[in-house]
C-alpha cells in the first residue's frame, strides 16, 4: 500500500544550443547543457513537502533528448553519447547513454543504466550531470537541443 505513496517524480531539464559548422570548425566538444551543472533539489523536495533527509533512493526513469530548433533539425550530428551523474565526494556514474544515434531522428529516448541509485548524488549540495558524445561534426544550422530527465524519488514515510 505504501509504493505508491513514498515515491515522487521530480523532473529536471535542460537546453544546449550547439553552433552551427563552418569551414574552419567542423567538429563538437561536449553536448553541454548548462542547468546541468548545477541541479539542487531542495526546492522540489519542499515543494513536496520533504526534505532531502527523507531520501531514502532515488532512480533515473527515463531521459530523452529533442530537438526545439530548427523546426527540421536533427540529431545527426551525434553518433552516440553516455550522460553520467558526478557531485564531489562520489565517484562519476554512468546513468545513461545511446551506443548509436538513428539518422534523422529529432527525439531519442536514452538506455537508462539500471541499478544506479542516485541518493548521494541528489542529496549532495548540489549534482552535476555531464556529457560524453562522440560526434561527426557540427549541425548545418544552430541547433537547440532540449534534455528531459525523470527521477523516481522513494521517501521515507513514517509507517510504510
Amino acid at each position: 500500500m505504501c509504493d505508491s505513496l513514498d515515491n515522487i517524480d521530480v523532473e529536471v531539464g535542460a537546453r544546449a544550443v550547439v553552433p552551427a559548422g563552418t569551414i574552419i570548425d567542423d567538429t563538437l566538444g561536449l553536448l553541454e547543457f548548462d542547468a546541468f551543472q548545477r541541479i539542487d533539489l531542495s526546492a522540489e523536495f519542499e515543494n513536496q513537502g520533504v526534505t532531502k533527509d527523507d531520501v531514502d533512493a532515488v532512480h533515473l526513469v527515463h531521459f530523452t533528448l529533442r530537438v526545439e530548433s530548427p523546426a527540421d533539425g536533427s540529431l545527426d550530428f551525434l553518433r552516440s553519447a553516455s550522460f553520467f551523474a558526478e557531485t564531489e565526494g562520489q565517484p562519476r556514474v554512468l546513468i545513461a547513454k545511446l551506443d548509436e544515434v538513428p539518422r534523422g531522428a529529432r527525439e531519442l529516448s536514452m538506455d537508462v543504466i539500471e541499478g544506479v541509485d542516485l541518493k548521494p548524488y541528489v542529496v549532495a549540495p548540489s549534482m552535476r550531470i555531464t556529457t560524453e558524445a562522440r560526434v561527426g561534426g557540427r549541425p548545418d544550422e544552430e541547433t537547440t537541443v532540449a534534455a528531459d530527465v525523470l527521477l523516481d524519488v522513494d521517501i521515507a514515510v513514517p509507517g510504510c
